[in-house]
């Protein structure tokens, strides 16, 4: 038999063998498909732009294999950078919200406030300006000289520097909270203030300067404190603080050294008393007095109203450290506590014993320093105590804690006359009206004299009738019951 041939196509291949090429085509066309319609949609934000691309052939997905990596890892780089913007930006809380927003609302009113002094100060100079014309053109018509009226001006007083230190310890800002910060910050500005302007002033220094505290002086006091004289300010701590001082205090610009400072130098100036009267409430809170080491650092006190010893005098050539904390008496002790860790004297002034106080003994850092420089100026504590002390803690001296003053005698006199006023008007008054009780009685004694007897049938009955002829059917007047006889009992 011959061979049947294979019919072939155009191309000279066989039709059987392109048929089977075709068929294995498709099939393998439906089974992308198929994988396409059961694969989950891509999440990838570049799948939008790949959509419109030719699929890939089989022969170049082997050659694509090493740059797919890094096409995910690009995918995956953009995904991450993208969800990392996206928590980036951090959600504010409502309070914090309200903080920015009166933060910018006080921004705005400190321009008009601004603005409104600015105008304010014009207005005097124009005033001024017209006062003085006016001034200069009545004297002219009068034929004398112009008479201007100048303001007082304070006298310049002469200060003596003394060698003695006040460190303000401001390490305490953990503890404080913003608007805590924003008062420290002008109680410092008053101390500076005060020991400017007193006549034996100190060495100042601000110890464990920075934070918020170095923020706030450098932006909103706009470096005011860097043209503060006889002021020095530190980063470290008060104990550092304090060897700079020395050396300040030993060296030509330390100062001189008063009368009233080398009168105690041979005695002790912090005591500590015998007994100590601590209410349970106090008791609670308050350190246990514990004796100094023999190692301690007498050339610095630490002040604190928790201290055991008390302050009797200021010494030359000692650093005197002032908690600078506003706390509200959360942190009790703390001064305390950390005075002892750092192995320094610590004592309180003597309020207790010069005053009788209706609060606490706790004072703000501008009145502990004025206290001080009070001292240094007078050499009494009352005085000082009396001086500076806010009145609305109720504080008297002892003395004077018996005898009244002045205005409660002239209260207490003021009080008895009009006592002895009001008993003349008292008793006048019932003077007055007893002769109307009298007056009153008699229209009814009348009535009662007026009253006639019933005539006819009704005789014998006892009824009565009054002037008006009328029956009277309540009881008898008293005085006739006491006349009518008393009949006695049947036997």
């Amino acid at each position: 038999m011959e061979p049947v041939e294979e019919p072939l196509d155009a191309d000279g291949g066989s039709l059987e063998t392109g048929a089977a090429e075709k068929s294995e085509i498709q099939s393998r066309d439906n089974l992308d498909r198929a994988a396409q319609i059961q694969s989950p949609a891509p999440t990838n934000k570049n799948f939008a732009a790949e959509r419109g691309q030719k699929r890939p052939a089989d022969d170049d997905l082997d050659s694509e294999d090493e740059g797919d990596g890094d096409y995910a890892n690009g995918a995956n780089g953009d995904a991450s950078q993208d969800a990392g913007t996206e928590t980036e930006v951090p959600k504010l809380s409502k309070n914090k919200l309200r903080k920015l927003k009166r933060q910018k609302m006080w921004e705005v009113k400190k321009q008009e406030k601004k603005g409104m002094r600015k105008e304010k100060r014009h207005q005097q100079q124009e005033r001024k300006r017209l006062e003085r014309e006016a001034e200069i053109a009545a004297a002219a018509a009068e034929g004398r000289e112009p008479v201007f009226r100048e303001t007082p001006r304070r006298q310049p007083i002469s200060a003596t520097k003394v060698p003695v230190s006040v460190i303000i310890d401001c390490q305490f800002e953990k503890y404080m909270m913003e608007k805590e910060l924003v008062s420290l910050a002008s109680q410092i500005t008053r101390c500076y203030s005060d020991n400017r302007n007193a006549q034996f002033p100190v060495h100042m220094f601000i110890s464990s300067y920075g934070g918020q505290m170095k923020e706030r002086f450098e932006t909103v006091l706009k470096n005011q404190h860097k043209h503060w004289k006889n002021v020095h300010f530190s980063q470290d701590d008060f104990v550092e603080a304090a060897a700079e001082a020395k050396s300040l205090m030993q060296s030509p610009e330390g100062g001189q050294v008063i009368e009233l400072l080398s009168q105690g130098e041979e005695g002790d100036s912090v005591s500590m008393p015998e007994t100590t009267n601590y209410t349970k409430k106090q008791l609670k809170s308050a350190p246990v007095p514990e004796p100094e080491a023999d190692d301690v650092d007498k050339s610095i006190v630490y002040l604190t109203a928790d201290s055991p010893y008390t302050l009797d005098r200021l010494e030359p050539n000692t650093c005197y450290i002032i908690g600078g904390i506003i706390d509200k008496n959360r942190e009790k002790g703390l001064c305390y506590k950390i005075a002892r860790q750092k192995n320094v004297r610590t004592a309180k002034l003597p309020i207790g014993d010069f005053m009788v106080m209706q609060s606490r003994h706790v004072l703000t850092t501008n009145h502990v320093m004025e206290i001080m420089l009070r001292w240094l100026e007078t050499g009494d504590w009352g005085t000082a105590f009396m001086n500076v002390i806010p009145t609305r803690k109720g504080g008297k001296l002892k003395g004077d804690e018996e005898t009244p003053e002045v205005g409660e005698e002239q209260s207490e006199e003021a009080g008895k006359e009009v006592e002895s006023k009001t008993d003349a008007i008292a008793t006048e008054d019932t003077e007055m009206t007893r002769p109307n009780v009298t007056q009153s009685k008699e229209p009814v004694a009348q009535e009662q004299q007026g009253v006639a007897e019933v005539e006819g049938d009704n005789s014998e009955e006892g009824l009565q009738k009054n002037s008006l002829d009328q029956q009277r059917w309540s009881a008898p007047p008293v005085e006739q019951e006491a006349e009518a006889p008393t009949s006695g009992t049947a036997s």
